[in-house]
């Protein structure tokens, strides 16, 4: 993949609107986990959004995530079953005002882990 250019790339994610700016963070979200780990995509989501590991289990349960899911993996890093990750942002958009503008940051920062798939 190419690099995209930072500042063009955060123009054309603010110009969407909130529902395409949740698709995208949570197949992001999704991709980061598949190619990285279940931890670091959450400590990478948890950077972006300013969430601690209280803060996360918050946001993942306000969300729709059962609270019995997330734990600490081996490594000692938050873990929770990939598919049940995007509760996180539904959860985030409940509770922070600023969550889109996190949310953002969180695909701009992470722009390059993003896969497109035909």
């Amino acid at each position: 993949m190419s690099e995209v250019d930072e500042s063009a790339y955060r123009g054309m994610v603010a110009e969407q609107n909130d529902a395409q700016v949740d698709t995208w963070a949570a197949d992001l979200f999704i991709d980061f986990a598949k190619r990285l780990g279940v931890g670091t995509a959450i400590a990478a989501f948890c950077e972006s959004t300013g969430l601690d590991a209280r803060g996360f289990q918050r946001a993942f349960m306000v969300g729709g995530g059962p609270d019995h899911v997330v734990g600490i993996d081996t490594a000692g890093s938050l873990a929770a079953p990939i598919f049940e990750l995007p509760k996180a942002i539904a959860g985030l958009r409940r509770i922070d005002p600023g969550a889109r503008a996190k949310l953002v940051d969180f695909l701009v920062r992470h722009r390059v882990v993003m896969s497109y798939t035909a």
